[in-house]
């Protein structure tokens, strides 16, 4: 019996000591720190002197971090959706404001309905079609 525990005793000594010796090698080859805390501070420091709801643009083209005032001395962080048009500039005026990743996945499913889809494109008929313009380029 003794033999036994002792077994058990040492197989967790040795388990303790991989976990420890992991960790390091994991700090050594990845600095540390894991993508999310990295992106988190790169977020931070992007809005810090930030004013309430400037758009902040990221590599995502239509995508851009907002602060939002929240109550007393808390802010929200969002995610603004504005799709850009073939000059580059925000087809409305005001985007999709998203706070989580379940409200995004929430609008991809209706985005993905097609009766959605069926539904805007009878309503852009009745308004007169597509208000898509050609823009030409002005050579000078």
């Amino acid at each position: 019996m003794k033999f036994k525990f002792l077994n058990l005793h040492t197989l967790l000594i040795y388990y303790v000591l991989v976990i420890h010796l992991y960790s390091i090698y994991y700090k050594h080859v990845f600095g540390g720190y894991n993508m999310v805390n990295e992106l988190e501070s790169r977020i931070k420091d992007a809005l810090k002197d930030v004013k309430a709801w400037q758009g902040v643009p990221t590599s995502v083209n239509g995508v851009y971090l907002v602060k939002a005032p929240g109550n007393t001395d808390s802010e929200t962080i969002m995610v603004e959706i504005s799709p850009l048009n073939e000059r580059g500039t925000s087809m409305k005026r005001k985007g999709l404001f998203l706070k989580s990743s379940s409200e995004f996945e929430g609008f991809g499913e209706i985005f993905k309905n097609e009766n959605v889809m069926e539904l805007l494109n009878t309503i852009e008929e009745i308004n007169g079609g597509s208000k898509k313009k050609e823009v030409n380029t002005i050579e000078i």
